[in-house]
């Protein structure tokens, strides 16, 4: 492994990182519909960087807990999307 591999993994788990925090601190941003916007496109980033050559054990377990604050946060949107759905049921009435 390559010493400029190792470092640019840890650059892109940096980032990861950074934008995890930031959809943690602003749920706004799920309001618009946009890949980078979806917990499941960085899950799949956090994988490539889990399965990277270049990942030790010290890096796997900061992927590893990112993948759980990722899995908290999809809980969450999941769950406020299947509010407002049935908020909008309630709110729009039926015909018969």
């Amino acid at each position: 492994m390559s010493s400029s591999s190792y470092r640019e993994l840890e650059r892109d788990v940096a980032h990861l990182k950074a934008v995890i925090s930031l959809l943690e601190l602003n749920r706004a941003y799920f309001a618009v519909r946009s890949p980078v916007n979806d917990p499941a496109y960085w899950k799949a980033r956090l994988r490539i960087a889990l399965n990277s050559t270049a990942c030790d054990d010290a890096i796997a377990a900061q992927i590893e807990g990112l993948l759980g604050r990722l899995a908290l946060l999809q809980a969450d949107v999941d769950g406020d999307q299947g509010s407002d759905r049935r908020t909008r049921a309630r709110a729009s009435p039926r015909s018969t």
